[in-house]
């Protein structure tokens, strides 16, 4: 993936695409829509696909008596993939949902607490819930009780010239371009649509690890089941 391209790397290659002029001084009028434009496809791509180069663990620690925790600044609540708690010397995976049952073990509105936290849920005030609250702070030098969130973080700005772009530049200018054209009604729109969304395939497929399935094949079943059938394979999306 061509990553990490300024923004006036980027508004240039939109500008060819699109059939602008490349003169700064002929878009002058026009840079703050191009960019929100471009801002606006990277954020797109952004949420329609895990992109891996995003994925980032940040660490927190547990703080004894303290039920929600705060958001890393860098990580979208809305894109955790899992939380773990450091315990015993291992990560330990917490379970999503904390539902009534849960509170009659702990409850939490009385202060109960007890470690290992073992579930976590998204409040109404965008915080994180842990269940039970722990009893014991967490250690950042051994690491033991620190809440490790995995997910994808933020797009980084992308609003000043020297600002990079987190995704492909090739696949921000081709949607952009893409929309321009198609606004202006040139006959080529459909075409660069269709070769952004080659190149989008193409990424995602890149970054999109192989499952292995097994299935028997036509005709007369394996002779035996524990030996098992043919492997076939198949490149599927998480």
């Amino acid at each position: 993936m061509a990553r990490n391209k300024t923004l006036t790397s980027i508004l240039d290659s939109y500008r060819s695409e699109a059939r602008l002029s490349l003169n700064p001084a002929h878009n002058r009028a026009v840079r703050d829509t191009q960019v929100a434009l471009l801002q606006r496809v990277q954020e797109w791509l952004w949420e329609e696909f895990n992109w891996p180069h995003l994925r980032v663990t940040r660490d927190v620690p547990l703080e004894a008596g303290q039920r929600y925790y705060d958001m890393p600044e860098d990580l979208d609540i809305d894109r955790i993939e899992k939380i773990e708690v450091r315990h015993d010397g291992r990560w330990c995976r917490l379970d999503v949902g904390i539902e009534a049952n849960h509170y009659q073990h702990y409850d939490s509105d009385l202060d109960a607490r007890a470690f290992p936290p073992r579930r976590w849920k998204i409040t109404e005030e965008e915080q994180v819930e842990i269940h039970p609250v722990s009893d014991t702070d967490g250690d950042e030098e051994t690491l033991e009780g620190m809440l490790r969130f995995t997910g994808i973080r933020r797009l980084s700005n992308f609003v000043d010239d020297a600002d990079t772009a987190d995704l492909d530049n090739r696949l921000i200018t081709l949607y952009a371009a893409a929309e321009t054209l198609a606004a202006s009604g040139a006959k080529d729109a459909q075409l660069k649509l269709s070769q952004a969304n080659k190149l989008n395939a193409k990424l995602r497929g890149a970054l999109t690890p192989r499952r292995k399935f097994k299935m028997f094949g036509v005709g007369s079943e394996p002779k035996s089941l524990l030996r098992g059938p043919p492997s076939v394979y198949y490149r599927t999306e998480d």
